[in-house]
């Protein structure tokens, strides 16, 4: 019978269980759970081969200036309304695949803490495609894995930096329109000014937090010192801000920036041009308040909603300690005793629960049918790929993913599951191999009346729903 620390292993720091998975890790479920730290910057092979943002990002400014050109008309021909039909299908179509492959790699992942570590950090420095932004529908894949993937083993600023230097941050948080009210540009045309959305998120939702001692005074400041901070598609009378830069990637662009020295959080900073924005963030990155706001945000993902205080201290004392070495970072959070509680638990969020219910199935096939149907679910539950609600991401509490409807359909997404599998499934051989020892439950699910009702019971109990 396998060790309940390997079911902890697999299911909280993990993705779900695949059947034989708990063998794998009894030896050493700690162990297990480092080993994989390392090959978090990893791609994965369904995403070899995928363009890169900045190319993604002038595909869809194009097709964001073909649709103004034929809205300017006034009058619209029958080939511009095809034309049109066809960019939104593409759109469309490209979302969706995004959606399918992320979901694909999380059930297909032999790295399921890295890979959920890589989610963890995307999901704070969220972004979401349900805006009227192209940007961000057609790289909202490439920025995860250029921005948050790619610097799993180097600090937290450095992430950061990654972030606020990415285009589709920039685009949907409305830096790209901020434009400082003493610059050239502004000089030149009245009306323009600071854009704080950015800026304001930065402090409250990616470093400091909301308590973390910061002013509306320190907001304006930082929007004020990333100004200029923009993306290189053609401006409005036609030239890339940066000829000698790739289009479609971040450039600093000078008329735009706010001259002169900006006083963040008691601190001049002087005007050097982009390193001004790169020195203010490195100061954000290691402000005793981000230590704890995102140790915080760890131990309410990996430990329980209301974590113990001292989970909490532990890891904000090793992300200043080690001015926020992500590595170190996620071997404090492996080591934390409270982490193994099995008092201390997780409800599965809807992605969880189609992930780990996919993955505990051995055996199926993830066609593009198959894809499709899980993501469809995953947007009944309204937690599809990069749609979260707000640039605070996707909830962490079991209040969100716990009421009543949300139960209703996770019932029905069970019964689908039932319907599904072929006449050879038999949850009662899969049940040992996926949950811990429970004599009540392993006899109920042993005595049920058919494979449908045995496989109901494994997926809705308790055991199955939570992280733990």
């Amino acid at each position: 019978m396998a060790l309940y620390s390997s079911f902890i292993a697999a299911n909280k720091f993990g993705l779900g269980i695949q059947p034989g998975e708990l063998t794998e890790i009894d030896s050493d479920p700690r162990g297990w759970l480092l080993a994989q730290l390392p090959l978090a910057v990893r791609l994965p092979p369904r995403y070899q081969g995928m363009e890169p943002s900045a190319r993604l990002i002038q595909t869809a400014y194009d097709d964001y200036r073909a649709r103004q050109m034929i809205q300017q008309d006034g009058r619209v021909s029958p080939n511009e309304v095809q034309q049109f039909r066809e960019i939104r299908e593409r759109n469309a179509a490209f979302f969706r695949e995004q959606a399918n492959q992320r979901l694909a790699v999380a059930i297909e992942s032999d790295t399921p803490f890295a890979e959920r570590l890589v989610r963890f950090w995307s999901n704070h420095f969220s972004i979401s495609l349900g805006t009227n932004k192209p940007t961000t529908l057609y790289a909202g894949l490439a920025y995860e894995n250029e921005a948050i993937r790619a610097n799993m083993n180097g600090r937290f600023e450095e992430m950061l930096i990654s972030v606020a230097t990415h285009p589709v941050m920039l685009t949907y948080l409305d830096n790209i329109t901020s434009i400082g009210p003493n610059s050239t540009a502004a000089q030149q045309r009245n009306g323009l000014g600071l854009n704080e959305n950015y800026a304001r998120e930065t402090l409250e939702l990616h470093t400091l937090g909301v308590d973390g001692g910061y002013t509306q005074d320190d907001v304006i400041a930082l929007a004020r010192i990333l100004t200029g901070w923009t993306v290189n598609v053609p401006t409005r009378n036609g030239n890339l801000p940066n000829p000698q830069a790739t289009p479609g990637s971040f450039v600093f662009y000078p008329v735009l920036h706010e001259p002169g020295t900006q006083q963040l959080l008691g601190k001049s900073f002087f005007n050097t041009g982009v390193q001004q924005g790169i020195s203010a963030l490195r100061d954000l990155a290691r402000h005793p308040s981000t230590a704890y706001f995102i140790a915080g945000k760890l131990a309410r993902h990996f430990v329980a909603d209301q974590p113990p205080a001292s989970a909490v201290e532990k890891l904000a004392q090793v992300f200043a300690q080690t001015q926020g070495d992500l590595p170190s970072l996620h071997t404090a959070l492996v080591e934390l005793d409270e982490a193994w509680d099995p008092a201390m638990k997780k409800l599965k969020t809807a992605e969880d629960f189609v992930v780990s219910t996919t993955r505990a199935l051995p055996g199926v096939p993830l066609s593009d049918e198959v894809l499709k149907i899980l993501t469809d679910t995953l947007a009944s539950f309204n937690q599809r790929a990069f749609t979260a609600p707000s640039p605070a991401g996707w909830p962490e509490q079991a209040e969100h993913w716990g009421g009543p409807d949300a139960l209703l359909k996770r019932i029905e997404f069970i019964n689908m599951v039932g319907g599904a599998v072929g006449p050879d499934f038999d949850a009662r051989d899969i049940a040992p191999l996926i949950l811990p020892e429970d004599a009540d439950l392993q006899t109920a699910v042993r005595r049920s009346e058919s494979r449908t009702q045995a496989l109901t019971l494994l997926l809705a109990s308790p055991q199955f729903q939570w992280r733990a």
